[in-house]
């Protein structure tokens, strides 16, 4: 948790994210941020599934993409109904590698749904926000993903879930 702050803050602050790009496992990061998790994920009854489909190698900054799945996985939580089920599905396709998170949370209004990418930016909740934040969390994501050459999406309906889609090549540069 610490080192996603720091990560996104020196980010923001200097308006670069330095990369450390390697060959690594998307599927083992996955499974430990997972387990990391496991004390938040028993508090809110969380079910996780895993499915992997190929290889999950790839090459990227193994810290940043550790810190994006913390990052979706948390929002998952957070905006959690009671008992949320979260799906995170990998899939290698020739050169590229999809990573979707799927939740059956709060879900997002339409209304707010192309500004969640955005610095700052939090969905109201009208005089209240039962999830601490400072709207960091998505901006980021979506630069880690861009920085690596991937793309980003998500689609939601409110009091649904959401779903985030992420392609990511399986060599950055």
């Amino acid at each position: 948790l610490l080192v996603d702050k720091v990560l996104k803050l020196s980010m923001f602050e200097n308006k670069v994210m330095e990369m450390n790009v390697e060959w690594f496992d998307l599927e083992e990061v996955v499974r430990e941020v997972v387990r990391s998790m496991r004390l938040q994920l028993e508090k809110y009854q969380a079910i996780v599934d895993i499915k992997v489909s190929g290889d999950a190698h790839i090459r990227g900054d193994r810290l940043h993409l550790v810190s994006v799945v913390y990052n979706l996985l948390d929002n998952a939580l957070k905006y959690g109904k009671a008992a949320p089920q979260i799906q995170i599905e990998l899939v290698e396709q020739a050169d590229k590698l999809l990573l979707r998170f799927a939740d059956n949370g709060i879900g997002i209004p339409a209304a707010y749904q192309d500004k969640v990418f955005e610095k700052f930016f939090r969905v109201p909740h009208g005089d209240t926000h039962t999830a601490k934040g400072y709207g960091l969390g998505l901006s980021y994501v979506s630069q880690v993903i861009k920085n690596h050459g991937g793309k980003i999406s998500m689609h939601s309906e409110d009091g649904k879930g959401t779903e985030f889609f992420i392609e990511l090549p399986k060599t950055s540069s």
